[in-house]
């Protein structure tokens, strides 16, 4: 199972925790799964399968962000997402 980390930042790159991860478009069906960013602003989230995904990022005080990526088989790149006020 494929597993999608990453980082999410406010404009000025400083880390969000408790922004709301999850995926709104996949190659598989999913389950209705979210993860909770870290103090550090950290988050994980596991894919069914390798393929193309779509991400909605929300946080308290920004606007929300959609986010694509594509997972192989093996750990990728973490995503650094940066949101918007």
């Amino acid at each position: 199972m494929p597993l999608l980390s990453g980082t999410v930042h406010d404009p000025e790159g400083r880390p969000v925790a408790g922004a709301r991860v999850l995926f709104t478009s996949a190659p598989a069906p999913l389950p209705d799964v979210a993860a909770l960013t870290g103090a550090d602003g950290s988050f994980t989230l596991a894919a069914p399968e390798p393929g193309s995904y779509e991400l909605a990022v929300h946080a308290d005080g920004f606007a929300p962000v959609n986010v694509r990526c594509t997972l192989g088989r093996a750990a990728g790149k973490p995503l650094l997402i940066k949101l918007r006020r």
